[in-house]
């Protein structure tokens, strides 16, 4: 008969350590990786605040630029408003002699344009 190995294997942690095996260096590894990672993410947070803190005041400052535009833009389209036209009404017909004035083409035309011009 052939002598069996009478040592029932193990799993696990406690394997490990009656094995001979150190699982404290990978446990302080993975500690360390966590914390470095916690570290990380704290710092993102910080800055990710901060930016945000600064966009936020570049676009009140925007905001503030173009609500001034927007008051310049309606006191010039109040200043540029037509004002009351002066010199004769577009709509009325004016009747003008034109006897002695130059003519272009027949005399008994049934339409007489007339131009009217003042160079000064």
């Amino acid at each position: 008969m052939t002598k069996q190995n009478q040592t029932p294997l193990k799993r696990g942690p406690a394997a490990d350590r009656e094995s001979g095996t150190s699982g404290g260096g990978l446990r302080a590894a993975t500690l360390a990786g966590v914390a470095i990672l916690i570290a990380i993410t704290g710092m993102n947070l910080y800055e990710t605040r901060r930016q945000k803190t600064a966009l936020d005041d570049r676009l009140t400052l925007l905001e503030n630029q173009v609500a001034g535009l927007g008051t310049r833009m309606d006191a010039a389209a109040k200043a540029a408003q037509p004002r009351p036209q002066q010199g004769p009404d577009p709509n009325k017909v004016y009747t003008v002699r034109a006897e002695g004035a130059p003519v272009l083409g027949p005399r008994a035309a049934p339409i007489t344009i007339a131009e009217i011009s003042d160079f000064q």
